[in-house]
């Protein structure tokens, strides 16, 4: 153990009481000892996962998608907000206006962008709280209450969103189905620390339990497996033909360069030294104009514009070539070449989700057609975007309820509801056509009973309710308890 470990255990352990015996008599969940956990095999997995995506993100065209899906799923809303909070009760705001305000001042508009493109490069993204930086051995006298979601009121307590915490560093521990905390792990230290539920907030896109588990030990010294919430990356399946695509790029590069080698072969005779004379005429009849790059020190022809040093000339034996380049295979790239970088590149395309103009494959912009709306020219892309936007509501959400219950104002948990901007498709194009094609029905049904005298409140309510029941479900259910006043419109068609 670490002189700082020693020094960190001493402000912890009472006296004359082994760390051993400390760690079984710490209430259930602070401490835990894992088995053989620098060579969990899920850990490492999840390591390279992360590690990977970080390297494909540095890919030109996956950092272009990357930075289309951020910049697409955070559009603010005429406040300037990418996310705010609408009451679930018009009658009660209190909890839609707090939490609005603490948008506001957690400054969550300008870095939305950021959040969103990290959950969209890792799939997983995790936001500090005042837990995560509370002193250990403060949490290990809490402990019980910390795991239970500290029901005790904490006025200090806070939410840290300018921040993200390392997810090689973290795992979101869970048992039977509910989460149990986050499990840490130091390199510098023998122990891990699994922190209480409310000390980071995980945003997901999903993560199924039982994909990953991870040993440990409880404080009775049982073995017991946790399952490990880890969402697979969105672009996970870009992998293997964005490397793949790498290196036929790569190979066709080289391939270009090593032609850049010109064998000349001419008729230069048969004796030694004539041969000698005939090839240095030859040359220098080629270059015969030459100009002197200062930084290189290299010539190069007005009329070749190639450098001399790329130029090889040879003597024909017997009246024959003796190099040719259908010898060295250094022909030009064939159409199969091209045919097989065109399949990769559409493959690894089809995986990002981007339609392919907007990824400069048909206009200098970029975009493909400017002016017209990815999401309206992709489902694909739209559903992606849907995806994150619902994620990041959904971690949002949950924070804002830690937050609640730590503070002691439980009773506005899941009082409120959260809204990003709709992303538009030709679907909601479709679906807002039906709406006002359904008014308009309701609108000409109601115009005929009144022509026809109808005086029947039923007799209005019936079919309104029927017209709209598909467009505006909520409407349509409330239309059955109008109050129709029907006696003052016969009144003013009897005068």
């Amino acid at each position: 153990m670490s002189r700082e470990t020693r020094r960190w255990w001493r402000r912890l352990v009472p006296e004359n009481q082994t760390i051993g015996s400390y760690i079984r008599q710490v209430v259930a969940g602070t401490f835990y000892r894992i088995s053989d956990m620098r060579n969990d095999s899920c850990w490492a997995t999840i390591e390279s996962m992360i590690d990977t995506m970080e390297a494909l993100a540095r890919d030109s065209q996956i950092a272009t998608a990357l930075d289309y899906y951020a910049t697409d799923a955070t559009l603010v809303n005429t406040k300037g907000q990418v996310i705010w909070a609408s009451p679930i009760d018009k009658n009660k705001s209190q909890a839609a206006d707090i939490v609005n305000e603490l948008f506001k001042r957690w400054d969550v508009h300008s870095v939305a962008r950021d959040h969103i493109r990290e959950l969209a490069t890792l799939g997983n993204l995790y936001i500090p709280t005042s837990h995560y930086y509370r002193d250990v051995s403060t949490l290990s006298s809490r402990n019980g209450v910390a795991l239970d979601n500290n029901t005790v009121p904490e006025e200090d307590f806070d939410i840290y969103p300018m921040y993200k915490l390392d997810p090689k560093t973290l795992l979101h521990v869970w048992q039977h189905g509910k989460p149990k905390g986050f499990l840490t792990r130091d390199d510098d230290a023998a122990l891990s620390i699994v922190m209480p539920e409310s000390s980071c907030i995980h945003f997901a896109l999903g993560g199924l339990l039982g994909d990953f588990t991870v040993s440990s030990l409880t404080k009775n010294g049982d073995k017991v497996e946790y399952d490990i919430q880890f969402a697979r990356p969105l672009l996970e399946k870009a992998v293997q033909p964005t490397q793949t695509l790498s290196l036929l790029e790569d190979a066709t590069v080289l391939s270009s360069l090593s032609r850049v080698i010109k064998f000349i072969c001419v008729d230069a005779g048969s004796e030694e030294t004539e041969i000698m004379q005939s090839l240095t005429m030859i040359k220098n009849a080629i270059e015969q104009q030459l100009a002197i790059n200062t930084a290189s020190g290299d010539a190069q022809s007005f009329v070749n514009p190639q450098s001399p040093n790329n130029l090889i000339y040879l003597p024909k034996i017997n009246g024959a070539d003796p190099i040719s380049v259908v010898d060295l295979d250094m022909a030009t790239a064939s159409d199969a070449d091209s045919k097989l970088l065109e399949y990769y590149q559409n493959k690894k395309l089809s995986v990002m989700g981007i339609p392919k103009e907007a990824m400069n494959y048909s206009s200098n912009e970029g975009l493909g057609g400017a002016g017209s709306v990815l999401s309206q020219r992709s489902s694909l892309y739209a559903n992606m975007l849907s995806r994150l936007e619902a994620a990041y509501m959904a971690g949002w959400r949950k924070a804002i309820n830690t937050y609640f219950v730590v503070r002691g104002m439980s009773g506005l948990v899941d009082m409120y509801d959260l809204h990003m901007l709709p992303i538009v498709t030709p679907q909601a194009t479709v679906e807002a056509e039906k709406r006002d094609a359904a008014i308009g029905q309701a609108t000409s049904i109601v115009g005929l009973l009144k022509e026809l005298g109808v005086a029947d409140a039923d007799s209005y309510r019936a079919p309104i309710t029927e017209i709209l029941s598909e467009t505006l479900p909520v409407t349509s259910a409330d239309a059955m308890s109008w109050k129709l006043n029907l006696a003052q419109e016969e009144d003013e068609m009897n005068v």
